[in-house]
């Protein structure tokens, strides 16, 4: 329920990339599949990336396109976009 909370929040606020990065992946199945379930694609993995339980651990990446994702203009209207533009001096 949280994360679909925080998708949403994040729709709502116009942010158009979200990213996951769940450690342990190729034993957190539980995750990557509920993140897939929501619309998450694959879009990376960090191969022994963390030590846990006396083994290395994989990182996966996951990425879910919101509000057109990367097709169309940046909406300037968006806070992320105008604090973007104001650390570029566009502002």
């Amino acid at each position: 329920m949280l994360l679909t909370e925080l998708i949403a929040g994040c729709e709502a606020m116009g942010l158009r990339q979200m990213l996951a990065v769940i450690g342990d992946g190729a034993v957190n199945q539980a995750s990557v599949k509920r993140h897939t379930a929501l619309g998450f694609a694959p879009s990376g993995w960090i191969i022994g990336s963390g030590f846990k339980h006396g083994r290395w651990c994989d990182t996966v990446l996951m990425q879910l396109a919101m509000n057109g994702g990367a097709d169309g203009a940046p909406d300037p209207h968006v806070r992320a976009e105008q604090r973007f533009r104001a650390a570029r001096g566009e502002g």
